[in-house]
């Protein structure tokens, strides 16, 4: 921690890296709410690898799997676990280097089939099968849906699965351009009917531009080794984990539910309904939000948590708004599950690195840092340090609207808080 401290110290905003590349390696296969920058993660392990060897690194929040890159980056084994498909599928494809000439042979390949299919399509003798999900001609136009199944028609083609998966998040990033939502945005909006009637994305081009763009960050990025395991599923139930499997945890949790702070599941939606994933087909993808943290009330009043700091500002929520307040409480009541199982499957006196942010409800401030802290000491882990850090270059908006109504905004997270425990 001293050498840690030392490094931070050394520079007024040094944890803000302001002016590091956050693109390097895989990372920037696909864009993602919230991700946290690698530069974190790169920094807390070769701190601790100074003094300790590490042999296995946990992220229960994968997110866009910027914890589970660093560590092949490094060398080091990992396992992350997520319930968003997408979020899996993007971790194991940023964390598997593919043969460049294998990938120039079937991006050739890939794109001259697309073109063929396309002209056998206009010419009448080729027929599609086009996905029907609900509000997908809302979402998209109509020669749109036809070129974006085209395009997937041919993927899927591909018998190679690891080739196969990094077309596939080529494709997800351009389900998402081309479709008919605001762009720069993470809950779904649509493109107001004035602009309309001009978006007419090439929907070819696009999808060829994020290949070669993908295809140039698996060429340029570093060797990777270490083995990493991706489990799809929830953080609170790990059963396939043993106990005392790991020697250090990063992670970022979400800050707060996904329905009313950063829309995990709306952001994801286009893509997971174009994919049609097995562990989430399109007509349940809707429903992705509803299994994330505090996605579901299971308790109609307020519960007394471990966390003295949670109980009052929980009572202070409820005396605006009662509904709200236990929203709330069911986000930390999960959390606190996770929390939970986290000390089942890390090891005596592992190191664990938390980047969290406080949120606002209600114009009250929810102390994020505070209420980890105080759960975790019921738990018998304990805080070691904390840093504080600027937000310029982590993808959030500067403004959101948490009640979904038009027009009525809040400022977002503007600090991270770093928060160091220790497992006893």
């Amino acid at each position: 921690m001293n050498e840690l401290k030392k490094q931070i110290e050394s520079k007024t905003d040094f944890l803000d890296f302001k002016s590091e590349n956050t693109n390097y390696a895989t990372h920037n296969y696909h864009d993602y709410p919230a991700t946290m920058i690698p530069q974190l993660p790169k920094l807390f392990i070769e701190s601790v690898k100074k003094f300790q060897n590490i042999s296995s690194i946990y992220d229960p929040f994968v997110g866009s799997g910027t914890t589970l890159v660093e560590s092949r980056l490094h060398g080091i084994d990992s396992v992350g676990v997520d319930l968003n498909p997408l979020a899996i599928l993007m971790a194991n494809v940023k964390t598997t280097l593919i043969d460049n000439q294998l990938l120039e042979n079937e991006k050739t390949s890939l794109f001259l089939n697309i073109k063929k299919e396309k002209s056998l399509f206009l010419e009448g003798k080729s027929e599609l099968n086009l996905p029907n999900f609900k509000n997908i001609n809302y979402w998209f136009k109509n020669y749109v849906i036809i070129d974006l199944q085209i395009i997937k028609n041919q993927i899927l083609k591909i018998k190679d699965n690891e080739i196969k998966n990094f077309f596939l998040v080529a494709f997800s990033v351009t389900t998402r351009f081309v479709s008919n939502t605001r762009n720069n945005e993470f809950k779904m909006y649509r493109i107001s009917p004035d602009k309309l009637g001009d978006w007419h994305p090439d929907v070819f081009e696009k999808f060829k531009m994020i290949t070669e763009r993908n295809i140039k960050y698996n060429r340029n990025s570093p060797n990777m080794s270490g083995n990493v395991k991706t489990i799809w599923g929830s953080s609170a139930h790990t059963p396939e984990i043993k106990n005392n499997s790991f020697d250090m945890l990063i992670t970022s949790p979400p800050y707060g539910d996904s329905k009313t702070t950063v829309a995990y599941g709306q952001f994801s939606r286009t893509s997971l309904q174009w994919l049609d994933l097995n562990e989430l087909p399109a007509n349940i993808v809707p429903k992705l939000d509803s299994t994330l943290l505090g996605g579901k009330l299971k308790t109609k009043e307020l519960i007394q948590t471990k966390s003295p700091k949670l109980n009052q500002l929980l009572s202070e929520i409820a005396a605006i708004d009662p509904k709200r307040a236990l929203e709330v409480s069911q986000f930390y009541q999960d959390l606190f599950s996770t929390l939970k199982e986290i000390k089942r499957v890390m090891k005596p006196n592992s190191y664990q690195f938390w980047v969290t942010a406080n949120r606002t409800v209600k114009g009250i401030n929810l102390t994020t840092n505070d209420i980890i802290t105080e759960l975790y000491d019921s738990l018998g882990v304990k805080k070691i340090a904390q840093f504080d850090r600027n937000i310029p270059n982590k993808r959030m908006p500067s403004k959101n609207s948490p009640t979904n109504v038009k027009g009525k905004v809040v400022s977002t997270m503007t600090k991270e808080n770093i928060v160091i425990y220790k497992t006893l």
